[in-house]
């Protein structure tokens, strides 16, 4: 009887309280979560288009869309960025979308020193790092862009997700460029990094990415231009460069235990240009 009459009065009791305190006690809730309550960092949505200053200097970096996950757009040699135009809508429907200016190209300052692809890499990192633009990250290297790429996603891959190599050139591609008599100019800047806004320093840079052995189960998608397209040389050359990127193909492929490759016909080596749907389709396949 002790029991039923002090359980009578606990309940009556939490029916005043609650009437009393209606409202008041869920709004504080609301405005003051406990420790416990989990909390979400969240994710960066407003459009970035500007100069943003790391330790070597001012990178122009681009961010755009909002979600999940950030597609890092790379382009390849000597390129700033402006051929992301018909990708770049596309994608952000889905996840944010970012593209930067290296040192040397576009509006970002000259670099201070000579380049490779790991330079490159860490001074992507600190920028995103500056901007504030946190991983999880897609990765899209386009032509030397790929090889930048790939040391990115070997050097933090805890913030990788994903990786997508656009007709990326091979860790080799400089020595079979430098084999085409046609290509002398190119070689002597392969050479000399001080002939070249970016100051790489190719034939290093590209042995430093041959090192890379493996990125273990990292979804990867490895598209290329079917066949090497060229004007100024002779069917057979064109045949011994196919190959030799061919062979390139498959080592970028060998890197992941999750990769796939894609041919693309009817394509110069600037994919996104002029396929860009092919471009669109593969990636998001790589967004969650």
């Amino acid at each position: 009887m002790r029991i039923a009459t002090l359980t009578t009065a606990l309940a009556s009791m939490a029916v005043v309280l609650a009437a009393s305190a209606c409202g008041s006690s869920r709004s504080t809730a609301d405005e003051a979560p406990t420790s416990a309550t989990p909390t979400t960092v969240e994710r960066p949505s407003r459009l970035v288009d500007e100069l943003i200053s790391i330790d070597h200097g001012r990178m122009h970096l681009r961010c755009v869309g909002t979600g999940g996950t950030t597609v890092l757009l790379i382009a390849g040699w000597g390129d700033g960025g402006d051929n992301w135009g018909a990708i770049e809508p596309a994608i952000s429907e889905h996840a944010r979308v970012c593209s930067y200016a290296r040192f040397g190209t576009g509006t970002s300052d000259a670099p201070t020193s000579t380049q490779t692809f790991e330079t490159q890499a860490a001074d992507l990192h600190a920028l995103l790092d500056e901007a504030r633009e946190p991983g999880p990250y897609v990765l899209l290297g386009h032509s030397f862009g790929g090889a930048e790429a790939v040391t990115f996603a070997a050097r933090y891959p805890d913030e990788v997700s994903g990786l997508m190599l656009l007709d990326a050139s091979p860790t080799d591609w400089q020595a079979t460029a430098c084999s085409v008599l046609d290509y002398e100019a190119l070689c002597a800047v392969f050479h000399d990094p001080t002939l070249d806004p970016e100051r790489l320093d190719a034939f290093p840079a590209f042995d430093e990415v041959a090192t890379i052995a493996s990125l273990g189960d990292l979804p990867m998608t490895v598209m290329t231009a079917a066949h090497r397209t060229d004007p100024t040389l002779a069917e057979g050359e064109l045949t011994r460069l196919d190959a030799a990127w061919a062979d390139g193909v498959q080592r970028w492929a060998a890197l992941s235990t999750s990769s796939s490759i894609v041919s693309v016909e009817d394509t110069s080596h600037h994919i996104e240009l002029d396929q860009p749907q092919r471009v669109i389709e593969n990636l998001l396949k790589l967004v969650p």
